[in-house]
């Protein structure tokens, strides 16, 4: 513009502050969002929210297994994309898939999970009347009409917002107001975040829960996920540099 090679409407209309390619500076996690982010406590995550999830039922052993793959920190979309063949049951349980940007992605199977995943494969594999298969979908949907209350075995669901109002619906019986499926991975990360020994030191450092988490980058998770909490570091600090 100041050669007068181009159009100064043009210059204007590009540094303008509704154009869409201008950089957009990074937020703290859904700060865009109509409701806050969430990061639940240990107990209200594994006390109040599965809480509500009878596990004598196919519908509540069902909702628990999302819950707890939520928390272990699986986005939605690997959630209902996960099928048999991902579930390596052996002697160090783990689940295995390729997740975003096609990074293989691992969560270790702890003993509480285990056990539910047991059970649930149970149920499922009498609900179809023959053994799973490795495409089998794992987490499957209910019934609609006459079924509601039933789960429609091997058939998975249709979108993440299925899977949202799972959640939704969930937390609100628990009495914990509104959470979203990705107030879960939050859940994760202030959880391991928040666990310290004695003196306060961290059990698990940033890389750490990146990569439990999957990110790319750290800055991803530090920003978004860990940064917003109050954990005292600089009280600490103080204490040490006094």
């Amino acid at each position: 513009m100041r050669q007068g090679e181009c159009d100064p409407a043009l210059v204007e209309e590009l540094t303008s502050r509704d154009n869409p390619l201008r950089s957009t500076p990074p937020l703290y996690g859904k700060l865009q969002g109509f409701y806050p982010a969430r990061w639940l406590t240990h107990d209200e995550a594994y006390g109040s929210l599965l809480g509500t999830c009878d596990r004598s039922s196919d519908v509540g052993c069902r909702d628990e297994l999302v819950l707890r793959l939520g928390l272990a920190g699986m986005r939605v979309a690997e959630i209902i994309r996960l099928t048999i063949g991902d579930l390596r049951l052996g002697p160090e349980p783990t689940i295995e898939w390729i997740g975003k940007r096609n990074r293989p992605r691992k969560v270790a199977i702890g003993p509480a999970l285990f056990e539910l995943v047991d059970d649930y494969m149970s149920r499922y594999s009498n609900g179809l009347g023959r053994p799973l298969e490795p495409s089998d979908p794992v987490v499957c949907r209910q019934k609609t009409g006459g079924g509601v209350g039933l789960i429609s075995w091997g058939r998975p669901f249709k979108t993440p917002a299925s899977v949202a109002r799972l959640v939704g619906l969930r937390a609100e019986e628990a009495g914990l107001g509104h959470m979203s499926p990705h107030d879960s991975r939050r859940t994760a990360a202030g959880i391991l975040h928040r666990a310290v020994s004695e003196d306060g030191a961290h059990y698990f450092d940033l890389l750490d829960i990146q990569k439990v988490l999957g990110h790319a980058n750290p800055a991803t998770t530090m920003r978004s996920y860990i940064d917003p909490l109050d954990t005292g570091v600089i009280r600490r600090a103080a204490q040490v540099l006094d």
